[in-house]
């Protein structure tokens, strides 16, 4: 009877916010009972996200429909926001796994210690570019600065990817997080200039 009863709140609620167009309604399945999220339009005149429309202008699509779901995520710039956070994150785990794998090198290999070092500095440099973005996004900076800051995180996302292509004989130790931290940067730099556009 409860599921039953549970059933009928969520087509309520999902009937009521597809009248409203000032909600935006989601059922969330986290293994247990029914669980409906329900977010409202924070400030007037900001599009909210709903099915994960502006996704649809970036690369790598999965990956930024995943960020939307983070709470808190509402807008393209609330959306920007997070997915800055996260590549900053990563790429901070990142540049940590590159540390320990220089220690565990040492100077037995100058070809893989060389490639190590540029990455490691890469990725100090990629998490201090995508700080500086968040700060520019989130103070109201100009956009070509954010965009400047932007064009960098690319460069720096890349460098230890081109570093270790100098050397075909050496293995890449992190290529899932370089994949991983790659494609957020450059989903931020195509949500940044999808921003632009809609402004």
């Amino acid at each position: 009877m409860s599921r039953h009863l549970a059933a009928l709140v969520v087509v309520a609620v999902v009937l009521a916010a597809s009248i409203s167009s000032d909600v935006y309604a989601r059922v969330v399945h986290p293994g247990g009972p029914f669980h409906v999220v329900i977010r409202t339009a924070g400030e007037p005149g900001r599009r909210l996200i709903g099915n994960d429309a502006i996704c649809q202008e970036v690369h790598y699509k999965t990956l930024c429909s995943t960020l939307t779901t983070l709470p808190g995520v509402m807008t393209p710039k609330q959306l920007l926001d997070a997915a800055l956070r996260v590549a900053a994150t990563k790429a901070g785990v990142a540049e940590a796994r590159l540390e320990e794998a220089l220690k565990a090198h040492g100077a037995k290999d100058s070809a893989i210690s060389s490639s190590l070092e540029t990455c490691k500095g890469s990725y100090a440099s990629l998490v201090d570019s995508l700080k500086s973005a968040r700060k520019t996004l989130n103070s109201g900076g100009s956009h070509d600065d954010l965009m400047t800051e932007l064009s960098a995180a690319g460069t720096y996302s890349t460098d230890c990817g081109d570093a270790f292509g100098e050397f075909p004989e050496l293995t890449l130790p992190i290529p899932g997080a370089q994949r991983h931290v790659t494609r957020l940067v450059s989903n931020c730099l195509d949500l940044a200039a999808t921003i632009k556009q809609g402004n």
